[in-house]
Order: structure tokens, then sequence, then C-alpha cells
């Protein structure tokens, strides 16, 4: 004779509850890497040559983009050697996701006067800063005007991989 114990439903339920809490734990814990800046930077010197830029100081970074550096964790800044060049790359690193906003408006504010600047004057300068790639990363904010922008925009995507 066979004998059948019949489980119910409810139990079943409640003994799978703590596994499907724990598969779903175990998938809020993968995030996406948190790389520091000097490794930023070496991923897009793989990629292109910074060379014709020269790296900037909070000074420069003020001046540029009225950026003051205390709210940031850290910052790299390469901008052009010359006035008559409009690559530049910016990566910052907020203390606070809450002062992206103006971070930004500030960056776009130097983008739109650089634009300006160039539409005239030098149209290939000018098409760089048209093609330019801003975007925010968690804490971070990238900026890349530059004839490689696709190669540094893909670099700067594996550094955070």
């Amino acid at each position: 004779m066979k004998i059948q114990i019949r489980i119910p439903n409810k139990i079943w339920v409640l003994c799978l509850l703590p596994f499907m809490g724990a598969i779903f734990q175990g998938c809020a814990l993968i995030q996406t890497k948190n790389p520091e800046i000097p490794e930023i930077i070496a991923c897009i010197q793989k990629v292109s040559d910074l060379s014709p830029m020269e790296k900037g100081n909070k000074t420069k970074l003020r001046k540029l983009y009225s950026i003051s550096t205390t709210g940031l964790e850290d910052f790299a800044l390469y901008a052009p050697k010359s006035n008559m060049e409009a690559n530049e790359i910016l990566i910052l690193k907020v203390k606070n996701q809450d002062d992206i906003d103006d971070l930004l408006e500030s960056i776009e504010s130097r983008i739109e006067k650089q634009s300006s600047s160039f539409k005239d004057y030098s149209p290939d300068q000018y098409e760089l800063l048209e093609n330019h790639n801003l975007e925010v990363k968690g804490k971070y904010i990238i900026l890349n005007v530059s004839k490689d922008v696709d190669k540094i925009t893909t670099a700067v995507n594996e550094s955070f991989k």
C-alpha cells in the first residue's frame, strides 16, 4: 500500500520564500564598477592621444567651467593647449549626487559658449563641440569633446564594467 503525504500549497510557498528572497538579494548585489579617475584616464590613453591637451588643475577648472572642487571627490581635466582648439576631457566625481544638475548646467554653459565662439571661426572645431558626449554614470560626470569621441566613450564605458 502506497501512502501519499499531501503537503498543502501554503507550506510549499512558505518554504520557497526564503530561497526566492536569497535569489533576488543576490541580483541586487550586482553593481557597476566604481573606478578611480586615474583608471578611467588610463583607459582613455589606450585609445586616444592626450598630448594635444594639457592636464588642468582646480584653477583651470574654476576658470573654464566655474566649478569649485569643494563638492568634488576627485576630477580630471584635459583642456586644449591653445584657445584655437576645442578638444577637452572632463571627468568629475561628485560627493553628493544632488549637485549633479548644477554641475551639468555649468558644463553645458561652457559647451554653448565654445560652440558660439567656433561656429563661424573654425567649422572643424565647431563640429567637435556639436558631436561631444556628456554623460552621468552614478557619481561621475564625463565630458568628451574630441575627434576620438566614439573611442573615448567606449573606453570610459569599459572602465565601468
